[in-house]
């Protein structure tokens, strides 16, 4: 892309770099506004007291998919307007799927954030020691750390705990609910470990493939809006429509009527030589 993006006029390449920055503007924008309305659940709404909890279970936040996507995917197809052929087609399909997870993953990003805050304030350390206890935690019970521990751990345990005792017993706890569960049931405990995974897995694939499919069909519809409104690229000089092929001559108008039969043309002849 980089090489014909060099070989373009000024023009092209002034259209790239417009549209490289459209591209970044409506990212950054979009992942704030799903950041900050993580930020205001929060805040707001997952502190009820009855209904807080199963709110931010069910990750009411994701809600906002659809219109942010659809925000996303309408914006980079209208973006590709003034882009030049060679640079359209499946270039602005790997930059869709590149933003579409950059703008999924900052609600999570920020309620990461918000946890270890919490755990440095309930358990007065400093947020970078809350850091060090949290990747701990991730990294044993998922084995990863950061962002994508983050990710995998809320699957199956969506209300943390900020207490730094709770956070080394969490496991223990996990362990003792579930055994609870087995004893009064009698059902073995890898079935509800199952259902449980099953079900916060399914919660967060819908909102995946919500902002997916979203993000797809607004995509297609900018993308159409685009070609409808793109200037038609100038006919080279000579006959219009056909590249590099001169006008065609037009030939004088004939006062013969249609379909009469072309005269002869009387050819010089020499004259005969006179014989001695």
């Amino acid at each position: 892309m980089a090489n014909r993006a060099s070989s373009l006029p000024l023009s092209g390449r002034r259209a790239v770099l417009t549209y490289g920055v459209t591209v970044v503007i409506l990212t950054a924008t979009l992942a704030g506004l799903k950041g900050l309305a993580a930020w205001a659940m929060d805040t707001y709404v997952y502190t009820l007291p009855l209904f807080g909890g199963l709110l931010e279970s069910l990750e009411l936040v994701e809600v906002s998919n659809v219109l942010l996507f659809a925000l996303l995917g309408v914006g980079l197809g209208a973006a590709t307007r003034n882009l030049a052929g060679p640079l359209r087609g499946w270039r602005r399909v790997g930059l869709l799927l590149l933003t579409v997870p950059i703008v999924f993953l900052s609600s999570y990003w920020v309620r990461q954030y918000l946890w270890i805050q919490k755990v440095a304030i309930a358990s007065e350390i400093s947020p970078t020691q809350a850091a060090q206890v949290t990747d701990r935690l991730l990294q044993e019970a998922t084995g990863h750390e950061g962002l994508l521990g983050f990710f995998v751990y809320t699957v199956r345990a969506p209300l943390l705990p900020t207490d730094l005792g709770a956070l080394k017993s969490l496991d223990e706890d996990d362990q003792w609910f579930r055994s609870e569960l087995t004893r009064q049931s009698g059902v073995e405990p890898g079935l509800f470990t199952l259902i449980f995974q099953v079900a916060g897995w399914g919660i967060r694939l819908f909102y995946m493939a919500l902002a997916a499919i979203t993000a797809t069909i607004y995509f297609a519809r900018g993308s159409l809006w685009a070609e409808a409104r793109r200037a038609p690229a100038p006919n080279p000089p000579g006959r219009p429509g056909v590249k590099g092929q001169p006008p065609a001559r037009r030939r004088a108008p004939t006062s013969q009527p249609p379909g009469a039969a072309r005269p002869r043309r009387n050819h010089p002849v020499d004259p005969p030589r006179s014989q001695p």
